[in-house]
């Protein structure tokens, strides 16, 4: 009889398990703790690394909606200060081509199509604070065009390029994003090494995946 009774616990034990369901992780980030939730998979938009970026490099850099000169008292470069502005409002604003409310202002570079679709899909499906994790970091056969350029356009483009060369730094083109490569800046920067102060500017540091791209793609010689 005591021999059948611990067999019998673990049967009980087993089944309970089986049957258990774990939820999603969820964490609070930003003013909705019930939005934000970790993801894997990139089937939905991610805040973090497709929107959030791509906000903080183009509407929230110095002068602007940033934390020192909050502009209409606006901070765009967390959730809860985009949540705060409206996403139609957001939305109208980087679609605009003249006037004040125009984002990014003149002379910065518009925001490409793609940049404006990504931005409405996110809304579409709901505005939400998706922080995603990626699986697997892509560094096979590194190039401008499918691994460095998305970089830089979401990253860095907003406040290095044609109009507005901050550092006197241009990364909105092959050319000049490859000599500052070369000679150092664009590493130095996303590393804060070498007495760089870390980049991007008030926004996400970059991933070490993408940092990874970056020094794969200099050490390629730019391809």
């Amino acid at each position: 009889m005591k021999q059948i009774i611990p067999g019998i616990i673990i049967v009980i034990f087993v089944v309970i398990l089986s049957t258990c369901k774990h939820e999603p992780t969820q964490i609070p980030l930003g003013n909705n703790p019930i939005d934000t939730n970790i993801i894997v998979t990139y089937d939905s938009v991610c805040f973090n690394t497709q929107i959030l970026p791509l906000i903080t490099s183009s509407c929230a850099q110095a002068g602007c909606h940033d934390p020192i000169k909050h502009e209409e008292d606006l901070i765009l470069n967390s959730y809860s200060g985009i949540m705060k502005l409206g996403t139609d409002k957001l939305l109208i604003a980087v679609k605009l081509s003249s006037g004040k409310k125009m984002m990014p202002p003149l002379p910065q570079p518009r925001l490409d199509s793609t940049s404006i679709n990504l931005i409405q899909r996110w809304i579409n499906e709901g505005s939400k604070n998706r922080i995603c994790i990626p699986s697997v970091c892509d560094t096979v056969n590194v190039k401008y065009a499918t691994h460095i350029a998305p970089v830089l356009n979401t990253y860095c483009k907003g406040c290095h390029n044609a109009g507005n060369k901050g550092g006197n730094v241009n990364l909105d083109n092959y050319t000049d994003a490859k000599n500052n490569t070369i000679f150092g800046k664009v590493l130095c920067s996303v590393t804060a090494t070498s007495g760089c102060a870390l980049m991007p500017k008030g926004g996400p540091a970059l991933s070490s995946c993408n940092i990874r791209k970056l020094q794969l793609w200099a050490a390629a010689n730019c391809p």
